[in-house]
Parts: C-alpha cells; sequence; structure tokens
C-alpha cells in the first residue's frame, strides 16, 4: 500500500493533468470550458447520436483531438448509434464469456488463470473506455479493444487475443465450438 501510495504521489506530481482529469469526474458541467472540455464534448456527441446514429464521417467529435482513441466510444455513439456502440461492447464481453467457458476445459490452472487474466484486462480496459466517456468513471484516456485507432493499443489487444488462444489446450482447438457433445474422431 505504501509503494502504491508513493508512485500515486509520483505520478501526480509529475503528470498533474491526471489529478486534473480525477478533480473533475462527476461535475464536468461544472467546468465545460476549462478541465471538463473534452468529458463535456464526448458526453454530448454521445448523446446527439441517438439509437442509430448520424451516419459515419458525419459526426463532430471526430474532430476533437484524441477521438479516434480516448473517446472512441462517443465517436461511435454518435457517428453509428448507440445500438451499435453496445453490439461492439457485447462483442468483447462475448469474447470474455467464450475464453471463461473455455478456460473450465484447460488441463493446467496456470493456464485457466492466464486466460482468464488476458480477457479481464480487455473488458477492465472497456469498462474504463466506456464509463469515462460516459462520466461514470474518471476519464482515464484508456482506447477501446479492438476499436480505437493506434498501433500499440491494437497490438497489445491482439496479443492479449492470441494468448486466449494460445491457453486453448485442446487437441485440434479452434474460436468454433461444435454444438454436438460427442468429440469428433480425426480419420
Amino acid at each position: 500500500c505504501g509503494g502504491a501510495v508513493f508512485g500515486a504521489g509520483i505520478i501526480v506530481k509529475f503528470k498533474p493533468y491526471i489529478l486534473a482529469r480525477f478533480a473533475t469526474w462527476g461535475h464536468a458541467w461544472e467546468a465545460a470550458s476549462t478541465t471538463g472540455y473534452q468529458q463535456t464534448r464526448t458526453m454530448s456527441a454521445a448523446a446527439s447520436g441517438g439509437l442509430f446514429g448520424r451516419g459515419a464521417g458525419q459526426g463532430w467529435l471526430k474532430d476533437i483531438f484524441a477521438a479516434e482513441t480516448d473517446m472512441v466510444f462517443a465517436v461511435v455513439c454518435e457517428e453509428l448509434g448507440l445500438i451499435i456502440a453496445v453490439l461492439a461492447m457485447f462483442a468483447v464481453i462475448a469474447l470474455a464469456l467464450f475464453a471463461v467457458r473455455n478456460a473450465a476445459q484447460g488441463r493446467s490452472t496456470f493456464y485457466v488463470i492466464a486466460g482468464c487474466a488476458a480477457v479481464s484486462l480487455l473488458m477492465v480496459q472497456m469498462g474504463l473506455n466506456v464509463f469515462g466517456s460516459l462520466d461514470i468513471l474518471p476519464f482515464t484516456g484508456v482506447t477501446f479493444p479492438f476499436v480505437s485507432k493506434g498501433g500499440t493499443s491494437l497490438v497489445s489487444c491482439w496479443m492479449l487475443l492470441a494468448f486466449v488462444k494460445a491457453t486453448d489446450t485442446r487437441r485440434d482447438a479452434r474460436f468454433v465450438v461444435s454444438r454436438d457433445k460427442a468429440p469428433r474422431r480425426r480419420q
């Protein structure tokens, strides 16, 4: 705990904008033209898209700094609508459910824990982006898995997905799980 407090103090000292984001959390509208600028624009754009959105490329949030990375959930809400944004969230959730279901069949406890931890990283990353964009959590600037623009974010998400696939220790394993319960034999 002491190390975490010391690390947080160092971060706040050298990166004071992080403290400003936490101070803005929960009441971004009170500082809409200063520290809450990005947050209020993000919430306005997410609300203006409605259920079906304005159309791909027709939103105004894409012109704000870091819209393609940190605020991509709001951009998707604005341009493609709330339905597509929720479906993008459900895609990551479905991946997590598959990984947990697949982990139950693992031969090693290490692979079970490692696969669930990798998917948990993706879920936390998605939750921070979605809830940060909507001012439910502090705006942290974390990217949305597989949707945000950026090479390192995309590469790290694909590496986590590859690791989840590598934890699948079944013979002839594949992402498609057959409906029949009897194992198939090779001819």
